[in-house]
């Protein structure tokens, strides 16, 4: 199967914690392929008007003064509006990258998130491939691309390789049937549709955790409380556990909330983003 599209932009983003209510991207990389083939460029630091954490500069070599001279977000978010309106963008994690890049816009009081469809290599990865770990570091080591770890153009080169990968893979499986429903795969097995290809309202509703579920946990967790949560597990089977929540954190991109489950009578962990509803 070949890359039918013909403009891809490849986003990274590098921020200075993992909240996009309050953390701030500090670099970030757009890379727009043209049949393969790079075109145009636009990564820069980006000042996050705050100190970036010592943990988040130890993980990206990113520090203060390399941000200190750099365009602040509403500098630079007429370019990035520009670059990204009504374009394709190919991310590893969209919904880590993408909810940062919406608030930034947000933060300008100017412009909001333009109308982009997305492709996540995560979300191929998590439906189509059997990785141990479905980060774009450890896809990279599975694959053998090299570059640096944490850095937004260095990522987006990868995010765009693995892509490449993945389609040439697919393509021995699946048939691309339009140019309009690229990744719209048939399952020949079970006749089960599986589209990759989104719109931004899908992405909002489908893919980023449920802001009132997580804002329903976090109250929990501040008030010591058990709650009654829906879960879907791996089968997808959908069963009710009533858990203590003890804390929420964050593996390879992907939030957990660790909790003692009285159905089992010990500590477990539990995908935010499976949990459906809390009663």
């Amino acid at each position: 199967m070949k890359i039918k599209i013909d403009e891809i932009i490849v986003l990274d983003v590098e921020t200075t914690g993992l909240n996009p209510e309050i953390d701030r991207i500090c670099e970030i990389s757009l890379l727009k392929f043209k049949n393969s083939n790079l075109i145009e460029n636009f990564t820069t630091f980006i000042n996050p008007e705050s100190k970036i954490p010592s943990n988040i500069s130890k993980l990206t070599g990113i520090r203060d003064i390399d941000v200190e001279n750099a365009p602040k977000f509403e500098q630079v978010a007429e370019k990035i509006y520009d670059f990204i309106n009504g374009k394709i963008l190919l991310c590893h994690n969209a919904s880590f990258d993408i909810s940062f890049l919406k608030k930034e816009f947000e933060r300008t009081k100017k412009y909001n998130l333009p109308e982009i469809k997305i492709i996540d290599t995560y979300l191929i990865a998590k439906k189509f491939f059997n990785f141990k770990k479905n980060s774009l570091h450890a896809i990279s080591e599975f694959y053998k691309i090299e570059g640096t770890e944490h850095r937004a153009e260095d990522d987006a080169k990868k995010t765009f390789e693995i892509f490449k990968i993945f389609c040439r893979e697919l393509g021995k499986i699946y048939r691309s049937i339009s140019l309009n429903s690229l990744f719209l795969f048939r399952y020949q097995k079970n006749f089960f549709l599986k589209r990759i290809i989104f719109d931004i309202n899908q992405i909002e509703n489908k893919i980023y955790l449920k802001k009132v579920i997580l804002e329903k946990i976090e109250k929990a967790l501040n008030e010591k409380r058990e709650i009654l949560i829906k879960y879907m597990n791996m089968k997808k089977e959908i069963t009710e556990r009533k858990i203590l929540p003890i804390e929420i954190i964050n593996e390879n991109g992907v939030k957990y909330l660790i909790g003692f489950c009285q159905l089992k009578k010990e500590e477990r962990k539990f995908r935010i983003d499976r949990i459906e509803k809390i009663i």
